[in-house]
């Protein structure tokens, strides 16, 4: 009797099959040493489409529906239909005791082969490989270590209601809006769960920038140095002494008590801001107010999938679908890495045991860098928590060294992720800010005194830390110049932010200063910038901060518009089907796009819908919920949802639209 391993992909199946001895080729798998090795090539089998399950459906017909399965049969496509039959005739071999699931240890991975396995007539015993990593130690620790398969029900009916509501949402809604907007039949609008919303981020965003009127206005700013003795005798009386020039510094005036953005705006006409310059150079300066503190940024939190993509997309410019193929290929092909569709940027305790190995293997481009103890001593709780470890922990290297064999771009991923570990050892990062104000007192004629204050911010890097092992110097000043930006209110404050300087040594409150200049500057308020790829993550990631309820908000952060495996994909769908374009970094709505999202109803286009799915999806992966509750829930969710379509007024031309011959199941 022979033993049935199904892996996900033909070269996971091969590195199965190495560790456990299987040598023979058969077509489409291996077999020996009391195994036979066969692999799907993803998705094999998937749910019928409309026409699939009844042929009336096939037409695009208002009166048809909401589309409402009592069944949901399984299709073999024909590309894939030989695959398909190998493991078919495996599966159901006299001489096959059990078989063994070995499909990536996910969702996604879960349904393949639950489908699989449905659609093949299976009803052997099914045991299941669980694993983070492709390296020989890892599937020879999983095949010793395998969990029955009916662990994982709560896990695949999750991903069968995930499935199976995204084809209802998909395929009655881009019918009904399709319809609804009069488009020709053979030329599809695409409505989907995660799609959608994903689409009206960059649409909103599009629309504001159209909405924005510049406005002209003026800042006041000033360069102040300490007063100095008078010239002693012998100095040239026209020089400038090197003293004044290394303790100049710059400093914007502003209204009111707060140096906020706002309060540094002055009229265009020029008129207060002449006046203030006035006053600046015959007033008396001083130091009114001086405070320094001490920040610190701890090693950042280990990369998840889409962390890695948006920091790729940041430094490298890689979309979020290059960055998944090279990370995947670092999985699979070089064995580098751990799995990488991962939605945790933590560690299990388990795998903290393997660490010193890895940093063995990763630590010589590295070595004047590394703190002391990196990979000896334990890791805190930051980034050890067997709680915050989902289906897999956070993106590590493998213990294997790196081959010269990777390309360049591999090379760029690889490194971004040893270098995130040996972060994690290092000092936090320390850095000193101060805060000066300086007041420019006038006695105006008449006696009435003008206080005119002036605001200037000086940095000063205190301990290098984690940083030390940062890609490029100019990193840090993304990010801190990022967290300035997320806080601001407008697009016009996020460009006012002054820029830091080196403020002088010795500047204490009371000491007079001395006007070297005084001038107005023009400046123009700006639009809120285009989406980058890495925005557009941050805001699938973390669309559920919008949100009230506890719960819904909570399942949004963890996996908020899609999933970390998913998000990619739904970028470059929304690409193909012309509803984005990409311009670099940069993603931005087609006019298409616009007339789809103005037309879809609120509901459709929110992050509250997939907030509320994925709560109950997540109930269900931990038999807390059932599936035949929120199927029922989808279903009832969906024909309203039809309704509500054809109360559509405005149609989108026929020139615009894409003639698409699949349906959006996302």
């Amino acid at each position: 009797m022979s033993i049935a391993v199904v892996a996900e992909k033909p070269s996971v199946a091969r590195d199965i099959a190495k560790v456990l001895g299987v040598r023979q080729r058969g077509e489409g798998f291996l077999y020996g040493n009391g195994y036979v090795v066969t692999w799907a090539v993803g998705h094999l089998v998937r749910l019928a489409e409309p026409h699939e399950i009844d042929p009336a459906w096939k037409r695009w017909r208002r009166e048809l529906l909401p589309l409402l399965p009592e069944r949901w049969p399984l299709v073999v496509g024909e590309p894939t239909r030989e695959q398909f039959e190998v493991v078919r005739r495996i599966l159901n071999d006299e001489a096959i005791e059990r078989v063994i699931c070995a499909t990536d240890a996910g969702r996604e991975g879960e349904l393949i082969f639950r489908y699989l396995y449905e659609a093949a007539g299976c009803r052997k015993p099914c045991s299941r490989l669980w694993i983070s990593s492709l390296t020989p130690d890892a599937i020879r620790q999983g095949f010793q270590q395998l969990r029955d398969s009916r662990e994982f029900e709560p896990l695949a009916a999750a991903a069968r209601g995930r499935s199976q509501a995204d084809w209802l949402v998909g395929m009655n809604l881009s019918r009904a809006y399709t319809l609804a907007c009069g488009t020709p039949g053979d030329e599809a609008l695409s409505v989907g769960r995660v799609q959608t919303p994903t689409l009206a981020v960059v649409v909103e965003r599009d629309l504001a920038i159209r909405a924005f009127v510049p406005e002209d206005y003026l800042e006041v700013v000033a360069t102040f140095t300490p007063s100095l003795p008078a010239p002693l005798v012998g100095e040239e009386l026209g020089a400038e002494r090197s003293e004044e020039r290394e303790a100049r510094y710059q400093g914007t005036w502003f209204r009111g008590e707060r140096p906020e953005p706002k309060a540094k705006r002055l009229p265009a006409d020029g008129e207060e801001a002449a006046r203030i310059v006035a006053r600046a150079w015959t007033g008396q300066a001083a130091v009114e107010s001086r405070t320094a503190e001490t920040r610190r940024a701890a090693p950042p939190l280990l990369y998840d999938l889409t962390e890695l993509q948006r920091h790729a997309n940041r430094l490298y410019g890689f979309s979020a679908q290059t960055t998944l193929d090279l990370a995947q290929k670092l999985y699979e092909q070089h064995k580098l890495i751990s799995y990488p569709r991962t939605d945790s940027r933590h560690l299990s305790n388990a795998v903290t045991a393997t660490l010193g190995a890895v940093v063995v293997a990763i630590q010589s481009p590295y070595q004047d860098r590394l703190a002391p103890g990196t990979g000896q001593q334990p890791l805190g709780k930051r980034f050890v928590d067997d709680g915050k470890v989902t289906d897999h922990h956070a993106i590590i290297p493998t213990s294997l060294p790196a081959r010269t064999t990777l390309s360049a771009d591999e090379r760029k991923i690889y490194e971004l992720i040893c270098r995130r570990l040996l972060m994690a050892w290092h000092d936090d990062h320390l850095w000193a800010v101060t805060t000066l104000i300086t007041a420019i007192t006038t006695v105006e004629t008449g006696g009435a005194t003008v206080i005119d204050r002036y605001h200037s911010t000086g940095t000063a890097v205190e301990r290098v830390g984690w940083k030390v092992l940062e890609v490029g110097t100019a990193l840090a000043t993304e990010k801190a110049a990022g967290k300035r930006k997320a806080k601001a209110a407008t697009a016009t404050e996020k460009e006012e932010n002054e820029a830091e300087q080196n403020l002088p040594p010795g500047l204490i409150v009371g000491q007079p200063q001395r006007v070297l200049d005084a001038r107005a500057l023009t400046k123009q308020t700006r639009p809120p910038p285009r989406l980058t790829e890495a925005a557009l993550l941050t805001a699938m990631e973390t669309a559920g901060r919008v949100l009230e309820d506890k719960e819904l908000s909570a399942a949004m952060k963890d996996s908020g518009l899609g999933t970390p495996a998913t998000r990619a994909d739904i970028i470059e769908t929304l690409l193909k089907r012309r509803y984005l374009t990409r311009d670099g970094k940069a993603l931005n709505a087609t006019e298409r796009g616009m007339r789809l999202i103005e037309a879809v109803r609120p509901p459709i286009k929110s992050p509250v819908m997939t907030g509320e799915w994925e709560a109950r999806l997540k109930r269900i992966q931990r038999g807390e919920a059932d599936l035949d509750g929120f199927m029922a829930a989808i279903a009832g969710y969906v024909g309203e949802a039809v309704v509500q379509a054809f109360a559509v007024a405005r149609p989108v031309p026929p020139s615009d639209a894409l003639s698409i011959h699949g349906e959006e199941e996302n």
